[in-house]
């Protein structure tokens, strides 16, 4: 910034992001002569400042891992850095941190081909919501090079990589398929149970569970607080009818879900996947993923007539999602309507029937 002060005298004032400490630096100068004098020294001004930063363009970043690092660095100054973005960082940091910067842009693209075609080991091809994670997170942190003025424009553009447009998925378990699932974990795999159980009754991302500690639990208010969810909120989930399981949770475990290893210690579940998976083949149900669970929870509350704003209170929803997260066959906004209605007028005859019986 340049500001003319009087006759042959201006104010510079330049700022530069400073990647050490995380915000920007500015500096000031006032200096004689005519406005291109004063631009000169405008530039120069801003060299020095870049070089006291540690500020070399693509010398100061020569790897997409070490620009994955500043990015994580400011998300963490502000407090937005959840337990699961991090995750999401680490994949993409051991997929491509490995790159020099300026080669990330073609190798991309070939890597989102590479994965839309070539499915995980044991498991279905990727969809369209893998793919767009990882472009959402590659551009964030091209994104944040630029607003370091260390890149001039981002080169994962929207253009160059267009999201794309994803399909949800609408996978639901009637009541007699959670028997079943149930059933087949309870005699194969009973340590998951648990876990499982609170999932088909209340919307959670497995990873809100497999980090909860054994002090987040109330036993007084019935609820699990959840202070670092996927949409940077806290969360009180309900334990309802699982509360004598989360008050028997043993004092020294320091997990609110467990199990216990060959030399009896408490461990936290790094993931369920392969054990849950184990378990839907011998239910004999098919194309059921862990977070599907999120979905059939989300649609048995609405459908016991559980109003939306309260829903999103527990599965921690900023904006509305049921339009996605609720089964497309299960009950319209009317039907739920017509059964409250029915449901009271039969309150209302039984009541009607005891007044006459007095």
């Amino acid at each position: 910034m340049i500001k003319k002060l009087e006759s042959g005298k201006y104010k510079i004032r330049v700022s530069v992001f400073d990647p050490k400490k995380g915000y920007a630096v500015n500096r000031e100068r006032t200096v004689s002569g005519n406005l291109a004098q004063a631009k000169e020294k405008e530039v120069e001004l801003r060299s020095q400042l870049k070089h006291s930063c540690s500020f070399k363009g693509f010398g100061s970043v020569s790897t997409f891992s070490e620009a994955i690092e500043l990015y994580r660095e400011r998300l963490r100054k502000k407090g937005n850095l959840s337990v699961h973005h991090s995750r999401r960082f680490d994949l993409v940091q051991k997929e491509l941190g490995h790159l020099a910067l300026n080669a990330v842009p073609d190798h991309f693209k070939q890597y989102l081909l590479y994965l839309e075609r070539t499915p995980p080991e044991g498991r279905a091809v990727r969809g369209p919501a893998s793919l767009n994670r990882r472009i959402e997170i590659v551009r964030a942190v091209f994104n944040h090079l630029v607003r370091m003025e260390i890149l001039d424009k981002n080169p994962i553009s929207e253009n160059r990589f267009p999201k794309l447009k994803e399909k949800p998925r609408d996978r639901y378990l009637n009541q007699d398929e959670q028997l079943r699932l149930l059933n087949a974990i309870h005699e194969h795999r009973p340590y998951i149970e648990p876990i499982v159980r609170y999932m088909l009754r209340i919307p959670c991302r497995i990873s809100e569970l497999t980090e909860a500690k054994r002090d987040q639990y109330n036993s007084f208010n019935g609820t699990i607080y959840i202070p670092d969810s996927k949409a940077g909120i806290p969360i009180y989930k309900p334990v309802l009818e699982m509360k004598p399981y989360f008050d028997s949770v043993p004092a020294e475990c320091p997990y609110l879900f467990y199990w216990i290893d060959d030399k009896k210690n408490y461990r936290k579940f790094n993931n369920i996947r392969k054990p849950f998976q184990f378990c839907v083949k011998k239910a004999g149900l098919n194309n059921l993923r862990v977070h599907d669970l999120r979905h059939i929870a989300a649609t048995e509350l609405y459908e016991s007539g559980i109003p939306e704003r309260e829903i999103m209170d527990v599965a921690g929803w900023k904006t509305p999602m049921l339009s996605t997260y609720r089964h497309k066959d299960s009950l319209s906004t009317a039907q739920k309507l017509n059964r409250r209605c029915n449901d009271k007028s039969t309150i209302n005859l039984r009541k009607a029937k005891v007044l006459e019986g007095i």
